[in-house]
């Protein structure tokens, strides 16, 4: 392209421009790299979910331990799954089976509250909800808390840490510190709201981590320490299995 000849009888000044071949080169170069980083940005972004999950979780690893040691040695008492500790959401999910969630329960009434200073710290970034209860986007949302401890009653190989406050179910003593102590490194406290395994892990709602590619849970164990754990396909068909404390979990 050449531009005009300047007035007063100046020499022509020539203008470069690319060619459609050039443009077409530095887009295929920018689609390469854009290619090459994002999935770069996406592991990173991933690790700092991960590593904010982990941290929420140590801390209230370490909130039911002072809770314990201001209540005779005794962990938390509570109506519903959620309401250990959290927020009350705006809009609680509390239609039907998640009644018992303890969505509505005020944050005022969930006892770990006082011990681990904010809210937030029960609120997962990778919360994407439950695939048992689809409806809220996420379970922060839905009944605040994203997390799930073991409330009641033992499942999937997993001793009940947690009591019932006798309002939903008839109420029951919680676990005591005493007894974690016994094998605290394999004492499953509580973990992302979807790793029972009643949930239906082909639904994207339940995967909220990933390690290498594969689905795991952030989990919270009695010594406080948090593992990103990948259970075996046999949980399935543990959900009734009694709790073994010599087993890989209790």
């Amino acid at each position: 392209m050449t531009t005009p000849t300047s007035r007063g009888g100046g020499a022509g000044r020539q203008g470069v421009a690319f060619t459609l071949i050039e443009l077409l080169v530095v887009i295929a170069i920018i689609a390469i790299l854009a290619g090459l980083l994002l999935p770069a940005l996406a592991r990173a972004k991933a690790q700092a979910l991960r590593t904010r999950c982990t941290s929420n979780q140590h801390q209230i690893g370490l909130g039911f331990q002072m809770y314990a040691q201001d209540a005779q040695d005794k962990y938390p008492v509570h109506d519903g799954w959620a309401a250990a500790g959290g927020q009350q959401p705006t809009n609680a999910y509390v239609s039907g089976y998640a009644a018992d969630y303890g969505g509505a329960t005020p944050a005022t009434n969930r006892p770990l509250n006082l011990y681990v200073g904010s809210v937030d710290v029960f609120h997962c970034p990778a919360d994407k909800g439950d695939p048992l209860n689809p409806v809220p986007k996420s379970c922060w949302a839905g009944w605040g808390n994203s997390y799930l401890v073991e409330w009641n009653g033992d499942f999937c190989r997993v001793k009940y840490v947690t009591g019932s406050a006798g309002k939903l179910y008839p109420a029951s003593q919680p676990i005591k510190g005493a007894d974690i102590a016994l094998k605290p490194s394999t004492k499953i406290i509580q973990g992302d709201w979807p790793w029972h395994a009643n949930r239906v892990m082909t639904d994207p709602r339940g995967v909220w981590h990933n390690v290498r590619g594969k689905r795991a849970e952030a989990m919270l164990f009695g010594d406080s320490h948090v593992e990103f754990y990948k259970f075996p396909a046999s949980l399935d068909n543990q959900t009734t299995v009694a709790a073994d404390i010599n087993y890989l979990w209790w």
